[in-house]
């Protein structure tokens, strides 16, 4: 299998099977009324999307079947490309205006309708002499590589440098936008400007093998044209995946972030249970949700962070009132929770005290007097779970103690 067969055969497909996906959770933002980047982005995407899907093989044979017109999925993708890179432009012009990156934002009539308007303008234009062209161009004969065998034809040549020149604009101004971004801003900003500042030149790259097999059409030389086809496919496809990455990336990077916090809060949840769950069947009045049960609670992934944040708050309920007069509830000094070996000390005696009275009211017998050390009022959200994350896990083991030792003295005490 050649390398033009790989390409086409499974690299395009899982492409477009990729951001099939994508497009499909970002399609609410074509919408009117949703922000011009999220605009953008929904539009790359769908145009990256269509354009991928219409050229894999069984979907390009299908569309001809379908419409009975030869190649007609040529143009399809080649239109829905242009509108993703117009999409693309608009998000990282947005980027851009807002970062102080583009010259466009000294004048705010520019701003509102040259950066969207004329792009559009151009693309309408664009899509319709290329629909022309091809409307023109040979019929009746089904080809893989359009632009390629039937490039001597003048109406597939005019075809193929209406959307050079178009996506080799394009290609430029990301170029350029990308460039600046990189030189001008930090963190994950600056990796959004190096991707899309590869995936441009990617593209530029493909725009000039375009060119050059255009002029190798001109001199006769068609066989420079069909040499030039898979370098420039894989060219296209690897600034397709940069671009879209780069403009995917911030995105990417608040998701990763906030499904990381996510589960490090559900894992933080899960260790608090077995001392939330004692507690609340003893007081199931501080609990705003019944007991999940520890299979559930396992699996409820998605809510972890309300639940953590529910379980330090009915913890600190539970001990309040768990005793009564037999148990006291000490504040822990400042200092000693910012200490670990401090906090590590209080954190070991609150789970000893806990699992005594615990242990005691369960088997109903008279509840100890124990004083319960507790974070101070002043301690932040993060200091409350890492306390109680400390009691939960010295609490397994004291509760195990607890028992044995009342075990042992109901054993002690029968004749």
């Amino acid at each position: 299998m050649s390398l033009a067969d790989v390409v086409s055969t499974y690299a395009i497909p899982a492409v477009a099977a990729f951001v099939g996906l994508a497009a499909l959770l970002r399609a609410r933002d074509l919408l009117p009324g949703s922000r011009r980047d999220r605009q953008g982005l929904a539009l790359a995407l769908s145009g990256l999307a269509v354009g991928t899907t219409a050229l894999v093989n069984p979907v390009y044979a299908a569309l001809m079947r379908l419409t009975g017109v030869a190649n007609i999925g040529e143009p399809i993708a080649r239109s829905a490309l242009m509108a993703c890179a117009v999409g693309i432009l608009g998000m990282v012009g947005h980027f851009a205006i807002r970062a102080g990156v583009s010259a466009d934002v000294s004048d705010e009539g520019r701003r509102r309708w040259g950066w969207a308007r004329r792009r559009r303008t151009w693309l309408a234009v664009a899509v319709l002499g290329l629909w022309i062209c091809f409307a023109l161009g040979p019929r009746g004969q089904q080809v893989q590589s359009y632009m390629v065998i039937f490039a001597e034809v003048p109406a597939v040549s005019v075809y193929t440098m209406v959307f050079i020149a178009f996506v080799g604009g394009a290609f430029a101004e990301l170029l350029r936008l990308g460039w600046r971004m990189r030189a001008t801003m930090a963190g994950h900003l600056a990796t959004s400007g190096w991707l899309i500042t590869f995936g441009a030149a990617s593209g530029c790259l493909y725009v000039v093998l375009r060119v050059v097999g255009l002029g190798a059409v001109v001199a006769d030389r068609s066989s420079v044209l069909s040499a030039l086809a898979w370098p420039g496919a894989v060219l296209a496809a690897v600034a397709s995946v940069l671009l879209v990455a780069g403009t995917l990336w911030l995105a990417a990077v608040a998701r990763a972030r906030a499904t990381s916090d996510g589960l490090t809060a559900h894992a933080k949840s899960v260790r608090l249970y077995p001392l939330w769950r004692d507690l609340v069947r003893l007081r199931p009045s501080v609990a705003l949700d019944p007991d999940p049960g520890p299979v559930r609670e396992v699996l409820a992934v998605r809510t972890g962070a309300w639940r953590l944040y529910r379980r330090v708050i009915e913890l600190l309920d539970a001990v309040r009132i768990l005793g009564g007069r037999s148990v006291t509830v000490r504040q822990v000094a400042p200092a000693a929770l910012a200490s670990p070996k401090a906090s590590d000390v209080e954190a070991d005696r609150a789970a000893s005290a806990l699992a005594e009275v615990v242990v005691a009211e369960s088997a109903g017998g008279p509840v100890p007097e124990k004083t319960i050390p507790v974070p101070p009022t002043a301690a932040t959200v993060e200091q409350e779970v890492a306390w109680w994350t400390k009691v939960a896990h010295r609490y397994r083991v004291r509760r195990r103690q607890a028992r044995r030792h009342v075990t042992d003295r109901r054993r002690g005490a029968t004749p």
